[in-house]
């Protein structure tokens, strides 16, 4: 976030330099307000291209064995832009070399997914799949796990229906 804040004021700084270099290469002096409209309107831009472009900057540092499974799209009434076309901001994505089956029963898997979100925090939760009752259970530290590492006993199933985008990435 902090990050975001001083890459905003350096790109309003760094066209304001450009006007104020630009109006004396020409010889003439700039008015007063040409500078400070030049640095809103460059950070306003630059906040605009951050938002859209974010989710293909992010993706494209992504290790190879991550899968992008869903993502997320947030309209914002104060960002009236969005409403048109709302910009991806948070998406989930599983981690291939986590993907575990259980020996004992193969239609049940064991994957762990990463829930992203642009200035948050990374969660990772790990999961318990039966591809063949469509559902899906939360694996906490609380779970007690079999010589296997897998539970046991699940406490919630969670049911998943046949176009969840969990069970096509970890069941197909």
């Amino acid at each position: 976030m902090y990050v975001f804040i001083f890459t905003t004021v350096v790109v309003g700084f760094a066209s304001a330099g450009v006007v104020l270099l630009l109006f004396r290469l020409w010889g003439r002096k700039a008015p007063k307000y040409i500078v400070p409209f030049v640095a809103a309107i460059a950070m306003f831009f630059y906040m605009i291209w951050d938002e859209y472009s974010w989710f293909e900057r992010y993706q494209t540092r992504l290790p190879a064995t991550i899968d992008v499974v869903q993502t997320f799209a947030d309209e914002n009434p104060f960002a009236p832009w969005t409403l048109i076309s709302a910009p991806i901001n948070r998406f989930t994505a599983i981690d291939r070399d986590k993907l575990v089956i259980n020996p004992e029963n193969a239609d049940q898997k064991r994957v762990t997914t990463l829930l992203l979100k642009k200035g948050g925090e990374t969660l990772a939760l790990t999961h318990l799949v039966d591809c063949a009752q469509g559902r899906r259970g939360y694996i906490t530290p609380e779970t007690k796990l079999d010589g296997n590492g897998f539970p046991s006993a699940m406490d919630q199933w969670f049911d998943m229906g046949a176009d969840d985008p969990l069970r096509a990435a970890v069941c197909s």
